[in-house]
């Protein structure tokens, strides 16, 4: 064979060519170079490698770890939040905001309290903190303190209030101007404020009937410095 079909055939090399085995030659020049690595005799191409990956974020940890259930549970807690708080105000309670000073030092203005009906052949107690709605000479709900229930005897005499003529309820301010004395009829209540010098309660307006009586104040819950049990 001559050397012009040896060159022709690729069995030999032309002058200054690599000694390369035959469909492992890099690409001729002119042709687009593929951004390969660099090339190494005897070696075929290879596929750069994938791209550095961006770091994973918190969220992306997170669901990672929990899944898709833990995900879907963490959306749920705000429903279950409103849900807590719209049984506990449709069948247990709601809140009420105490405006005046009337039952200063125990309540004071613009605190939250919690009210709850009273349920259960319970009926209104001396010395409950109760909220009153429909009261006479005033259109807003009051927060005053049972005094007397009903057949309890009360007597007003010199400013002070005596129930059935042991307790004594000391009063500051005579809002009955004359003496007189009382008894509160059944299913009544007779109400003051423990701030009695500034109260607008049973001394004007009398006795209260029960079905009057929204429920009985249990705790001050807001704002967190007043937090106590009533």
């Amino acid at each position: 064979m001559n050397d012009r079909k040896r060159r022709n055939r690729g069995l030999e090399p032309r002058a200054g060519q690599a000694n390369i085995p035959y469909g492992q030659m890099p690409p001729p020049q002119g042709y687009p170079q593929p951004p390969y690595q660099q090339y190494y005799p005897g070696q075929m191409y290879a596929p750069p490698p994938p791209p550095p990956q961006p770091p994973e974020t918190r969220k992306q940890k997170v669901m990672r770890r929990v899944g898709l259930v833990g995900a879907s549970a963490f959306l749920l807690i705000p429903f279950f939040i409103l849900l807590a708080v719209f049984l506990l105000i449709v069948f247990v309670g709601k809140p009420y905001i105490v405006h005046g000073e009337s039952m200063m030092p125990t309540i004071h203005n613009d605190d939250r309290v919690f009210v709850v009906p009273y349920r259960g052949g319970t009926t209104p107690s001396r010395g409950d903190v109760v909220v009153l709605k429909n009261v006479p000479g005033t259109q807003e709900m009051l927060i005053k303190r049972i005094v007397a229930i009903g057949g309890d005897r009360v007597k007003i005499e010199n400013g002070d209030v005596i129930v059935n003529d042991t307790y004594r309820h000391k009063s500051t301010v005579r809002y009955v101007s004359e003496p007189y004395v009382q008894l509160v009829p059944d299913n009544y209540v007779f109400v003051m404020g423990d701030n009695e010098a500034h109260s607008f309660d049973s001394r004007t307006f009398g006795a209260i009937p029960e079905n009057r009586v929204v429920g009985k104040a249990l705790v001050i819950f807001w704002p967190p410095s007043d937090l106590k049990k009533l």
